[in-house]
């Protein structure tokens, strides 16, 4: 590993980081876009009772403020 002088610096820019990318062969993994996860079977059903749960607590809040129930 060669310590010279020049390689240790702070960098100031955006020219001297991506040299330092470069030079440590380091890929920039905040340039790159990260797909997401798709849900599936059992966790996608989940979800799905979950919002109907969510809404009907709304419903029964709502109503419970307008004094109705």
């Amino acid at each position: 590993m060669n310590h010279e002088k020049e390689g240790y610096q702070f960098i100031k820019s955006e020219q001297e980081w991506n040299s330092f990318l470069k030079r440590e062969k380091i890929r920039d993994y905040s340039k790159v876009p990260v797909p997401r996860a798709r849900i599936k079977g059992v966790v996608k059903v989940a979800f799905i009772f979950l919002r109907i749960y969510i809404a009907f607590m709304l419903v029964l809040i709502l109503l419970g403020f307008l004094h109705i129930l």
